[in-house]
């Protein structure tokens, strides 16, 4: 099922998510069953330096906002960004911010620039996408995901007549932002079968980026820390751009 979460969450990801359509890839997908229970869970978020301003960010901005595969280390390629008109329900009404990670549009929001990348025999997938808010909606959305995050350490999706059970852990976020959470997503595709997609959402004014990334369990934490980053940095110059 990785395409449909990668390019909804942001691919959602979407993730895809965020983003982030999904397809169970055979041996691709990998048993993540086992939990890093070193670290503990954390979700950080940088206290807004002003309040949020009423303009919404211009295309402009929200291009300028989104990764390029030059800003990523040799090897990586840019994906065909794929829309996802998949529609997913939870059985949690206090989970309901949740399911835009994994395809479909944020209420309220304007769409901006995506940006979908690959390493390799797609060993190593990252999902981008910006939006913009009027007014306050963008603190008012992450104040929403935020309680959604606490609320909600696992729920159940349905998306065209399928179930899936899905866990919520959160994790640091990259500081810089005005606003930032992280969390992991663990989704059994199949018995026995998960796949973690780790994500990001920040918030800069009234912009707000969701970024996902999708690797193998080995090198997933070390590499999404250093992407997530990095994408934070550019979509908080973008935005102030």
């Amino acid at each position: 099922m990785r395409t449909r979460i990668r390019h909804g969450l942001a691919a959602a990801l979407t993730v895809s998510a965020l983003s982030l359509t999904a397809a169970c890839g055979g041996g691709e997908a990998k048993d993540d069953a086992k939990k890093d229970a070193d670290k503990p869970a954390a979700t950080t978020s940088a206290a807004p330096t002003s309040e949020a301003p009423a303009t919404p960010l211009t295309a402009a901005q929200m291009k300028a906002a989104v990764l390029e595969v030059k800003d990523l280390p040799k090897g990586w390629k840019t994906t065909k960004h794929e829309e996802s008109s998949t529609v997913y329900k939870v059985d949690k009404p206090a989970c309901e911010p949740l399911a835009p990670m994994l395809g479909g549009d944020i209420a309220g929001a304007t769409k901006g620039a995506t940006g979908d990348f690959a390493v390799g025999n797609n060993d190593s997938e990252i999902t981008q996408e910006v939006v913009t808010f009027d007014g306050t909606g963008a603190a008012d959305y992450i104040k929403k995901l935020g309680s959604a995050l606490d609320a909600c350490p696992d729920f159940t999706t349905v998306a065209d007549g399928n179930k899936m059970k899905i866990s919520v852990k959160k994790i640091t976020a990259p500081q810089g932002a005005d606003e930032a959470l992280a969390f992991q997503l663990s989704l059994e595709v199949a018995p026995g079968m998960k796949i973690e997609p780790n994500l990001i959402v920040v918030r800069q004014g009234t912009g707000v980026m969701r970024f996902l990334h999708l690797a193998d369990a080995a090198t997933a934490k070390k590499d999404f820390d250093t992407f997530a980053k990095l994408a934070t940095d550019k979509f908080v110059k973008g935005a102030q751009s």
